[in-house]
């Protein structure tokens, strides 16, 4: 009864320091129409995991938010001008289910303002996200955002893994911060995205669509692509026809792709295998 007592008394001794230690320490907590429940949920989401120990318990407690934005639909603005040219760790709760992500960024402002395009969270081309998919079913009203604290860029990584470790937030796909290791994109996703990469400029999609260069357009691409440096890497050619009669000297595979308004890594496949591009050319490396 008494080892009971005394784990109570710690228990709400802890707490109530933390509630102290919370609103004495914290830079700033944006609030307007959040509840006290709300509130509650945001602090214990850092408090309590099932299953978790004393000992990680009163860790959770020692973990005080340097900047606290109850409702991110609402401090939307804040989030974005407050925490320009800043690196750091946030964490997103949903104030619904108490899961919450953990993330960090060498800039915190533009990477916060990604979260808040819906393009950008709900395109396919951002995998199987946890929390693009929470902030799509739940909106944006019902996540607080936590800035755990700012950082040096090069510490971002390493303070986000603590945070993760610590608080093992279940919104996190992947154990380790800033590491893609053990993801793989589902089926589906794959699927998606490559849907949209091989048709996004075909067709009546493309801006061009139904339009063609003038010969005098088409004449300067030409004369801009030969005047165009050599860079360090780039490989001349030289095109010739199919009795392997000269045609013209290329400086690099991008001269030779606009002169034939063909795609640079099919004539490299071709150069390399020797055989005849389109039934008409030989594409010949020049060895100087």
């Amino acid at each position: 009864m008494n080892t009971t007592y005394n784990l109570f008394n710690l228990i709400t001794m802890t707490f109530n320091s933390h509630l102290f230690s919370l609103f004495s320490s914290v830079n700033s907590i944006h609030f307007s129409s959040v509840n006290s429940i709300n509130l509650i949920s945001i602090i214990l989401s850092n408090i309590y995991i099932e299953n978790t120990t004393l000992e990680e318990m009163i860790i959770h407690f020692s973990i005080i938010p340097i900047k606290v934005y109850a409702n991110s639909d609402l401090f939307k603005k804040d989030i974005i001008e407050d925490n320009k040219n800043q690196a750091g760790v946030y964490q997103f709760i949903n104030l619904l289910t108490n899961e919450c992500y953990i993330g960090s960024s060498i800039n915190l402002s533009k990477r916060l303002q990604q979260y808040f395009q819906y393009s950008y969270i709900s395109s396919p081309d951002r995998g199987n996200s946890k929390i693009y998919s929470s902030i799509l079913k739940y909106g944006y009203s019902n996540f607080s955002l936590n800035i755990l604290e700012y950082c040096d860029k090069t510490d971002a990584i390493s303070r986000e893994q603590f945070y993760i470790d610590t608080i093992k937030p279940q919104l996190n796909i992947l154990p380790t911060a800033g590491n893609s290791l053990g993801y793989k994109h589902t089926e589906d996703s794959l699927s998606k995205m490559s849907f949209l990469k091989k048709d996004r400029y075909l067709g009546t999609n493309n801006p061009f669509y139904g339009k063609s260069h003038s010969d005098e357009v088409r004449l300067l691409q030409k004369q801009r692509s030969l005047a165009r440096s050599k860079s360090p890497n780039a490989k001349s050619v030289i095109l010739t026809d199919s009795n392997h009669k000269i045609i013209q000297e290329f400086k690099s595979m991008i001269a030779l792709s606009l002169y034939l308004k063909a795609d640079r890594a099919k004539l490299a496949q071709h150069r390399e295998s020797g055989e005849l591009f389109r039934g008409l050319y030989y594409i010949k490396p020049l060895n100087k």
